[in-house]
């Protein structure tokens, strides 16, 4: 490396010891701003979020910490839109440099566990989001040579309590769930859902740290799609609404959870001034996140679960219309996670078979079964 190089690399270190006394992310003029970037994160407005961090960088310098915040934004970019790589080579960029500021001279344990902790997991989460859940887990082995440090100090930090408590959920939920999987897990420590589960809530109920949210948003999903307990979904999920209610992915994942609990009317109620929130919005499809705060792809699943709410009251030209309007949409994005892509199809062929199109039905389960990206429970027969 050159002069320019070690000279950088001496302010940053110099920079670090300044405030060895006390994490930077600890000090009330940096942890107020940066509270306020994230709550814009989950609130959709990215271009308020992005200004706060390059605020926090003009009064306190380049520090890992807004690094990883910005990574954590494209995360959430990634998350609201998959149906799109826009945001991966920033996501990228954000995580490298993260990991850049790490090894440049000795972190704070914060730093060190924490941050470097939860800027290896959105790597795992990315590729979890695109429906590559084997490739995800084979990442999560870069976790291994930190959770020492998380689990020291959890009990002194209540983000290693958020991030401790997803590593335990998900280690025992993929190790009991997935066979296949658990020659990897084998090299993992065990986990235990309950206590996972458990740590999680603790951080969704504590207002005074970074990962409150987070751990919300979680719960909720776990409890949706993994737990099955639709109603302690929709607890954490209307939560999340009632803070941000722009937000499309914390909306309709609070109408699935009404869905599943059997209040189909409710959950339409929910997802319907979205859809045509949308629908006035995005007058050419597809929309992007990056020029609309209302992309397709969450429209796609939208339709969808509208579509479903109406198959189940019976309703079935309604739901016929809600299906089409989801077809219309898959067909013009190029890239759409295949897991959801297959239960959004399987769905609409349940519609089919019971307004007695059989083959229309057959047809959809076919194309569901040929693709080997799609998990074999969604490649089983259709219920009667």
């Amino acid at each position: 490396m050159g002069p320019a190089w070690r000279w950088t690399k001496a302010a940053l270190c110099a920079y670090t010891i300044t405030f060895a006394q006390a994490p930077l992310p600890y000090r009330s003029e940096y942890r107020s701003l940066a509270l306020r970037a994230l709550q814009s994160f989950y609130a959709m407005d990215f271009y308020q979020g992005d200004r706060l961090l390059s605020q926090l960088e003009s009064s306190f310098g380049v520090y890992a910490g807004t690094s990883y915040l910005r990574a954590l934004g494209y995360s959430w970019r990634i998350e609201l839109d998959p149906s799109t790589t826009w945001f991966d080579s920033f996501w990228e960029r954000e995580i490298q440099k993260t990991d850049s500021l790490l090894r440049c001279c000795s972190p704070h344990p914060l730093e060190k566990y924490f941050i470097g902790f939860g800027n290896r997991a959105l790597a795992v989460r990315r590729l979890y989001i695109r429906g590559e859940i084997i490739p995800s887990l084979w990442k999560a082995r870069e976790l291994l040579s930190l959770l020492d440090g998380i689990r020291q100090y959890a009990n002194t930090y209540p983000e290693m309590q958020f991030e401790l408590g997803l590593y335990e959920y998900y280690i025992d939920y993929f190790s009991t769930n997935y066979p296949i999987m658990r020659p990897i897990l084998y090299f993992f420590p065990p986990g235990n859902q309950t206590s996972g589960l458990a740590r999680l809530e603790r951080c969704a109920l504590d207002s005074l740290n970074y990962t409150q949210y987070e751990a919300t948003y979680f719960l909720g999903y776990i409890y949706l799609y993994q737990a099955k307990r639709p109603t302690m979904a929709a607890h954490w999920l209307s939560r999340l609404v009632e803070k941000f209610p722009t937000n499309p992915l914390f909306r309709r994942m609070w109408a699935e959870a009404l869905y599943q609990m059997g209040k189909f009317a409710q959950a339409r109620e929910v997802i319907s001034p979205w859809i045509q929130a949308y629908e006035r919005t995005c007058s050419n499809p597809p929309c992007y996140l990056i020029g609309s705060a209302y992309p397709s792809s969450e429209a796609v699943q939208a339709y969808g679960l509208l579509g479903m709410c109406f198959r189940e009251e019976k309703n079935y030209s309604e739901a016929w219309e809600s299906f089409k309007k989801m077809d219309a949409l898959l067909s013009k994005l190029k890239l759409f996670p295949a897991p959801t892509w297959a239960r959004l199809m399987r769905e609409a062929a349940i519609l089919e078979k019971r307004m007695g199109r059989t083959a229309a039905a057959e047809a959809r389960l076919r194309a569901i079964q040929s693709r080997e990206d799609v998990p074999s429970y969604l490649k089983e027969p259709l219920p009667n």
